[in-house]
Parts: C-alpha cells; structure tokens; sequence
C-alpha cells in the first residue's frame, strides 16, 4: 500500500511539467476552424503570459490524484508479474474504467476552464477579453442547473478514452520494459524508453476519445453518437485524431516525467520497481 502514497507525487510533477500541451491540445481538437498549433502557442502567451497555459490546474491535478493513483493501484493488483499480454489487457482496460468514473466530475471542470472563452468566440483576441469563470463558479452552475449528474456528463468517452489510455500506457510500459530488461538494466534510461513507447500507443489509441470527450464536456448538447457523426460529416474521418501531435507532445513528457519519478521514488523508499 506504500506506493499508492507515491503517485500523487509522482503524477502532480507530470500534470505540471506537461499541462500548458493539453492546454493547446484541448483548444486544438474544441476548435472547428483549423489554427496552428503555434498560433494558438503564441497568442495564449501575449494575451495571458505564462500563466494563461494553467487555467485548469486545479481540477487536472486533483483528477490524477483521484485517476492516476486509483488506476495505476488497480492495476498492479490486478496483474501478477508474469500476467500474459491478455491478462495485462483485462487488468488495464478494467483498472483505466473504474478510475476514470471516478474522476470523470473533475475532468468536466478542466475541460470547461479550457475552453470556456473559446465558446464565445473563436478569435483569439475577443477571446481574451472574455470574462473567465472560476472553478467554483463553474461547479455551481452546473449543480444549480443539472444537479450532479451534471458533473458526469461525456462520461461515456472519458471512460472509453481511460480504457484505451491505460493499454496504450500500462501495458505498454509493463510490455516495453520487461521487453527492455532483457538487453538493459533496470534504470532511469530504461524506464525512459518504455515510457516514451507508452506514450506513442496510449495517443494514438485515445485521440478519438479525446476528441468526443472533449467537444461532449466543452459543450455538453451532443450525445457521443451525435457527436460522432457531426464531425466525421463535417470535418472527415481523420479529424477523430484531431490534436494528434499535440496529444502525443504532452503524452509522452508526462509518461516519461511521471514513470521515471515513481520509479526512482519507489527506489528511495525501498520498495520493489514496478515490474
């Protein structure tokens, strides 16, 4: 149970280092009209500074406190050190699900501080005059207008999108580094790369996920099937892996920032490297 004490830690130095990329990433894939990644970069800093990337770190950090801790927990309980493939994909699915309906409340809340200016408008300029809402005034509203199940709305592909991470990132990981043990020892170099090949798998099977979850939460008028039709029948197909890169940008840093870190904190504390 010690480690469980270790992942906030772990996941509040991930969820900081990488947050300003999600930030872009979820402007990204709200936005129907195409603007570069480097505009939406450019014109956040001359509006806000650096501060305008952390809008939502509140809510995403409390949410891997709740996520993060309960799915990687789970998981290691979940599979034994010599699991098969198959059962590391039962363990993943099923511990990424349970943790993200769990903190699915607090995702809504970072995705609607996120985009909430862009709602309004989708010029960058009018959009930073728009007055911003606070966490507090957010939840509230939402409670005073649907009560809690307001706070669950997209939960649908939040917790598809969890499934999906969690093969691409635990199973990936756990895969990638017994894969890396054989040639290497159990190091920092050696859970680097593992993370950073958790992290290519983890995006490229979430992003269409991501997308719903994020135009459900940021919106919160579609079903996801209506969601899904309206943009494969007005943006195409492709645009399910819309904020790809961006995606792919802050998944890998924060695999990478976040493993690296539990594992040297396990290491510190004498317990056992997640293997």
């Amino acid at each position: 149970m010690k480690e469980l004490t270790l992942i906030p830690f772990a996941s509040l130095l991930a969820e900081t280092v990488t947050h300003p990329v999600d930030f872009i990433k979820t402007q990204k894939q709200y936005l129907k009209t195409p603007i570069p990644v480097v505009t939406l970069f450019t014109q956040t800093y001359k509006n806000k500074g650096v501060k305008g990337f952390y809008p939502s770190i509140v809510p995403a950090v409390i949410r891997h406190w709740v996520y993060t801790t309960t799915r990687v927990g789970l998981y290691e309980r979940l599979r034994s050190k010599d699991s098969n493939t198959l059962n590391k994909l039962y363990s993943g699915v099923l511990a990424g699900g349970v943790a993200q309906a769990i903190s699915s409340p607090t995702d809504l809340l970072k995705v609607k501080l996120q985009t909430q200016a862009l709602q309004q408008s989708t010029d960058m300029h009018s959009a930073s005059r728009i007055q911003k809402k606070s966490m507090y005034t957010i939840a509230k509203h939402i409670y005073k207008q649907q009560g809690l199940r307001g706070f669950y709305y997209g939960w649908q592909p939040n917790v598809m999108r969890a499934m999906l991470v969690n093969v691409g990132e635990l199973v990936a990981y756990d895969n990638g580094k017994q894969y890396l043990l054989q040639y290497m020892d159990d190091t920092v170099a050696c859970h680097g790369l593992a993370s950073i090949h958790s992290g290519f798998w983890s995006t490229l099977m979430s992003t269409p996920a991501d997308v719903l979850k994020t135009r459900l939460m940021a919106d919160s008028k579609y079903t996801m099937i209506q969601c899904s039709k309206d943009i494969i029948k007005n943006e195409g197909l492709l645009s399910l892996w819309k904020g790809f890169f961006p995606n792919w940008f802050r998944l890998a840093p924060w695999q990478f920032v976040f493993w690296t870190t539990y594992e040297q904190l396990r290491k510190l504390n004498h317990l056992d490297s997640f293997t």
